[in-house]
């Protein structure tokens, strides 16, 4: 996605040839990197953007850019190209036949064509998680390394588009062996302040890996006025001097000035161009015809000018920078928010479409689950697997799908794809599952989202009992708490395995008929204990005599006094009139302290005199001088205690309201949040804000795309001197799955823990808020075209998520980590409707280490499965190096003969790390160490055989 921004050029014309002294008399060495930016999907789809279809939208080709810049290539072997988005290569690559396929690995063994990121798509970096992106870097590189092998292999992290730039994502680079990561936006202060110091080129040193960081100098498009490409209107160089459109001599010294600019910005007497841009070199030949001219004259006068031009790749500018410049600085935080100019924080897209993000999330935690199942299970070869899942996913971490930043149409396009794999994935799951209890009967899938409460198989009055399988996907042992829909409360609950397994029934929430009118009247609530990577089974049977005291219900409002309710952990206070939170005591700790949940919404700003810059998808923008207002009146709405779950109902209006559910063996109160039709008589952006008696300060922590804690400080940046004119949006940063604030003299914390990516902050002392949806009639004019103004069924989309609230001394604030873990796997359920099952509970790996996260169990080929181990604790929670028994763990998947791969999964781990001995030094045999947020990826083979009934 390229902004379109107005360039005024002042040029001074002088006479070709005449010298441009240096303040360094060396020749300037200039690496021209012709390249395109195609974005899966943004204005139109992956398929409209391949195919060029939809001119009326953008004119976009993708399969004609690549047929043309290889015929280039092979036309002459001096010049180079590198490619970035393997969705777009892998599917151009499948439609060649042998000859151009040994055409093409010709041009990758001469370097001439570079493959660099390697991913699938260019991932966006605000509202990724670390998984996600894990997934979809592997998904490409490994499509590289089986067709190319290590001629292919990427150095470079090629980041020039997402809005922002994250530790978490330069440390993941780092652990796959890419050794650089280049980027185009960055703060407009932060860039002028470097630009003043030459510091556009750094060491990124974060925890987890230390990588190579440059910040290009303009954007990622062609220098001004230099771009050959089809979609440009810049002219050609014309060198026939009878001809009247003769410009040469004007041409080289504009382009010369340009090139003396940007010299002056850096260190290593090396510079590099991009010669390229969104969907460019459709017509190959014209850009490499003025590219030669460009470059022919430069060079043919490099002595008088002070320049040289090769045609290069960033991985060749990067080993010349490191090779001329000693002492680059360095960087230990991230580059967030990403700020334009003065008003134009590109925050809001932090939230943007907050049920595609809610989706992502889930369809994230759901295909570790399909891919544990095809190594549980192999599948008949019927065509079923996690491949089509798996490419949803690739292209559905693209920096303008899970951003929320593409057009309304893209957006349901990457639903249906997602929606496509969630399909074919159920059906491999329940077959698996089938096959694994030694079931005679299919098994169903029921997509119990936050959005919905609809099952058609438990809506059958006719039936007497239901079997559910649940499965987890955490690697550890767990007590869930699951949702179903029934049709009444007269079922009880059969489990033979757990006697200790509860069920509660809670009538179906108000609101969720307004999203689903057929839902069913009743939710059954059950508790139980679900083996790591493995399944349990519990039963529902039609039984009208059941105990009443399952039941939850509703006290009458008019008899409500303010209410109390005690857990294992915590005891909530709620007010008996309005149904807010007022305070929570912490049992362990003995400490109370205030915590108050209440919506609000920011006025969307359409523009001032001052900057007429309006709030949209990409930028969040409140009305200026404003601040967060009031929505509707809380009312307590239901109060539903139990003797296992207690639920508090408040609505605030008929389009806003909250459900509070205190479990009796959990340390968190969940939140589940309602917002929708938001009214569109003005722009809003509506928050959550948590308002307590914390003494914070001005700082607060977020995470890293799910990884690490970051300390956020109110105007502040440790780098330069921020001076902010949006002093909202200008301190909002992305909260990936946790928030948090902390009270050292009270040695108290409250994390708020996220189902989805969300924007966030914390204004004022003892305040945490967290933008839940937003729904404006104005365009941000950014390039999307369209105002974020989502519907459904005729109406306003109604989004649905959920907080956990986790109030906490200091000395166990770290089980945040634990509690992050628990939200994100959330239980898988397939549902039957017979009762003969051989296996009621069955774990696939053995892990007992609370602070080891199994990441990945995958079927990488026929005969080995790919593993990914994670030390979840970093250095700063006291993490410290844990042995893991691979053998133990994963038992029969287990082989001796395993070799470690860098993270994903495309080269051996001697390509990663530089001092083998030091990564080593932990281990003995089978017995490996992880160090402090360490992930480590491991080949197993393992022969797929199929084994009914057992795990």
């Amino acid at each position: 996605m390229l902004v379109k921004a107005v360039l005024v050029l002042c040029i001074v014309v002088v006479s070709w040839g005449a010298p441009h002294h240096h303040d360094n008399p060396k020749i300037t060495t200039v690496h021209v990197v012709p390249h395109t930016h195609d974005d899966v999907g943004w204005l139109k789809t992956v398929d409209q953007y391949y195919y060029g279809a939809r001119d009326d939208i953008q004119h976009a080709g993708v399969q004609y850019i690549i047929d043309t810049v290889v015929q280039e290539l092979l036309a002459d072997n001096s010049k180079t190209f590198i490619y970035v988005e393997t969705a777009f290569f892998k599917r151009w690559w499948e439609e060649q036949d042998d000859d151009m396929k040994e055409n093409v690995r010709s041009l990758v063994k001469n370097k001439q064509l570079e493959f660099i990121n390697g991913g699938y798509c260019m991932n966006d970096e605000a509202s990724v998680h670390y998984t996600a992106t894990i997934d979809q870097m592997s998904l490409g590189l490994q499509f590289l390394q089986r067709e190319f092998g290590p001629y292919a292999t990427p150095r470079i992290a090629w980041q020039i588009d997402p809005f922002g730039h994250s530790s978490a994502h330069a440390a993941l680079s780092a652990q796959m062996g890419l050794e650089g990561i280049f980027f185009a936006r960055m703060h407009y202060q932060d860039y002028e302040n470097r630009i003043n110091n030459k510091e556009l080129e750094f060491n990124w040193v974060v925890e987890g890996g230390n990588i190579f960081g440059g910040k290009l100098f303009r954007h990622y498009e062609a220098p001004p006025g230099f771009c050959f490409a089809t979609r440009c209107s810049d002219p050609p160089i014309v060198t026939n001097k009878k001809s009247p459109e003769y410009n040469l001599d004007e041409r080289m010294d504009t382009f010369v000035k340009l090139l003396q600019e940007q010299a002056d910005a850096y260190k290593s007497g090396h510079i590099m161009i991009t010669m390229g841009g969104d969907f460019n070199h459709e017509n190959s030949h014209k850009y490499y015809k003025n590219l030669d001219i460009l470059m022919k004259h430069i060079n043919a006068n490099s002595t008088a000018n002070g320049f040289k031009m090769i045609y290069s790749t960033p991985s060749k500018y990067m080993d010349a920078v490191t090779a001329n410049v000693d002492g680059l600085s360095n960087k230990t935080d991230d580059l967030f928010p990403y700020a334009e100019s003065a008003h134009s924080y590109w925050t809001g897209y932090f939230t943007s479409r907050p049920t595609l993000k809610g989706y992502v999330r889930s369809m994230n935690n759901f295909l570790q689950v399909c891919k544990h199942i095809e190594v549980m299970v192999p599948q008949d070869s019927n065509g079923v697997s996690s491949e089509n899942l798996r490419l949803a996913m690739g292209v559905a971490q693209h920096h303008d799908a899970v951003s929320g930043t593409s057009k309304q149409h893209v957006a349901d396009d990457y639903v249906q794809r997602l929606a496509i794999g969630q399909t074919e994935c159920e059906t491999l799951v329940n077959n698996g599952l089938q096959q694994l209890i030694g079931s005679k009967s299919k098994l169903h899938s029921c997509r119990l989202a936050y959005n919905e409460s609809y099952c058609p198989i438990l809506g059958d009055v006719s039936k007497d009992i239901f079997s559910f399988v649940v499965y987890n996907s955490h690697s550890k042992t767990r007590k869930v708490f699951v949702r179903v829909p029934t049709s009444s409360a007269n079922y009880r609950l059969i489990n033979p395995e757990e006697p200790t397994a509860f069920v509660s029934y809670v009538p179906t929430h108000y609101s969720t008929y307004k999203i689903n009118p057929e839902a069913l009247p009743m939710e059954a609530v059950i508790s139980i204990e679900v083996p790591g990577m493995g399944h349990s089974i519990f039963q529902l049977k039609k039984d009208f005599s059941m105990d009443y005291r399952y039941i939850l219900r509703n006290v009458p409002v008019s008899k409500v006094e303010n209410i109390r309710v005690e857990s294992m952990y915590l005891i909530a206070y709620f007010d008996g009139n309005t149904g807010s939170l007022l305070k929570v005591t912490n049992k362990q700790s003995k400490t109370t302290e205030s915590i108050n949940p209440i919506f609000l919404n920011y006025r969307s700003s359409i523009g001032t005199k001052e900057a007429k810059q309006t709030s949209g998808a990409y930028v969040f923008r409140p009305l200026t001088g404003t601040v967060a207002e009031e929505i509707g009146t809380p009312v307590l709405k239901n109060y539903l205690p139990g003797e296992f779950l207690t639920e508090v109902w408040q609505t605030y209006t008929d389009w806003a309201n909250f459900v509070y559910r205190i479990y009796s063996n959990k340390p968190y109160i969940e939140v589940q949040w309602t917002v929708g039709p938001i009214p569109m008589d003005y722009g809003r952006e509506v928050i959550v804000r948590y308002q307590t008696g914390l003494n914070s300060g001005r700082t607060f922590y977020t995470d890293s795309n799910g990884r690490e804690m970051l300390k956020r400080v109110i105007d502040y940046q440790p780098t330069w001197n921020v001076n902010l004119s949006e002093p909202i949006a200008g301190n909002y940063y992305p909260v990936n799955s946790r928030i948090s604030i902390k009270d050292t003299n009270k040695n108290a914390h409250l994390t708020v823990l996220t189902d989805r990516s969300q924007g966030g902050s914390s204004l004022s002392s003892g305040q945490i808020e967290l933008m839940v949806h937003r729904r404006m009639y104005k365009d941000d004019f950014k390039g999307v075209g369209e105002p974020l103004n989502e519907t459904q069924f005729g109406h306003g989309l109604i989004a649905r998520g959920i907080h956990w609230l986790y109030y906490s001394d200091t000395d166990n604030y770290g089980i945040h980590r634990d509690i992050g873990l628990d939200l994100f796997y959330r239980p898988i359920i397939a549902i039957g409707v017979e009762n003969e099952v051989s296996n009621l509970k069955k774990s696939l790996i053995k892990n007992n280490d609370p602070d080891v996260n199994i990441i990945t169990l995958e079927k990488f080929d026929e005969s080995s499965i790919l593993v990914r181990v994670e030390n979840i604790k970093s250095n700063s929670e006291g993490g410290n190096v844990i042995s893991v028994d691979l053998q133990e763990v994963f038992g029969k998947f287990f082989s001796p003969n395993y070799k470690e791969l860098g993270l994903a999964g495309d080269r051996h781990i001697s390509q990663v790390v530089t001092n083998m001995r030091e990564h080593l030094k932990d281990d003995s045999g089978h017995v490996i160490g992880l160090k402090p947020l360490q992930i480590r990826t491991f080949l197993f083979k393992h022969e797929t055989k199929r084994e009914t009934n057992e795990i």
